[in-house]
């Protein structure tokens, strides 16, 4: 009787441990997959405001290099990400190219290879200028290229282009900067909203390709 119990003890402590271990295996992969990020200051005004929550996706921005077998993986065309990583419009979280406390958050706006040129309040990828009036905050008030963004590099702007630490200041960001993509903003509650991140269009609605 006194094995059969202690039998059951011992069942019942290693089903105990192995619930435990495998709660932090999920904890760690979940932490890995999605991480929170407050908003910090006014630079992406008005999509964004200073003290708000967002939820980012990092799954799809790790980097694998998986060689032949790239073409495999549907939307492996960004660079080694694991999925489809960074595309104009894109609200990112990377971490900055000088000392600092926080991480960013910016929008893309060239990708790799892309010709860059803001003048007279004006933003141009690849000689088409960008319609930018529902996510912005007022027209550039400086003057940047043109100049052709190198391989692995992304140029990013905040929405309130006046008042942005981003690539402007310190040119383009390598990918391995890059945490990964805003998904949604779930505080403050009654702002709760997916499509932070946009697709960048022309003047004439057409999406930059």
């Amino acid at each position: 009787m006194r094995r059969h119990q202690l039998g059951l003890q011992h069942g019942a402590l290693r089903e105990i441990i192995e619930t435990a271990i495998l709660g932090l295996i999920v904890f760690l992969l979940a932490r890995e997959a999605v991480q929170n990020f407050q908003v910090e200051g006014r630079s992406m005004a008005p999509t964004l405001a200073s003290s708000e929550l967002v939820l980012v996706n990092k799954i799809g921005f790790w980097e694998v290099d998986l060689g032949p077998f790239d073409a495999l993986l549907p939307g492996r065309s960004n660079g080694d990400f694991l999925l489809s990583g960074p595309h104009r419009g894109s609200v990112i979280i990377f971490q900055p190219p000088y000392q600092s406390a926080h991480d960013f958050v910016k929008r893309v706006i060239g990708l790799p290879g892309d010709t860059i040129e803001v003048t007279h309040g004006r933003v141009f990828v690849n000689g088409i200028e960008l319609n930018e009036q529902d996510y912005t905050y007022a027209p550039p008030s400086y003057q940047w290229g043109p100049a052709v963004i190198p391989p692995e590099h992304y140029f990013v702007l905040g929405d309130n282009r006046n008042s942005s630490q981003d690539s402007h200041v310190f040119g383009p960001i390598h990918e391995d900067q890059i945490v990964g993509e805003v998904m949604f903003r779930w505080f403050p509650f009654d702002k709760i909203t997916s499509g932070i991140s946009r697709e960048t269009v022309d003047y004439d609605g057409t999406v930059l390709e």
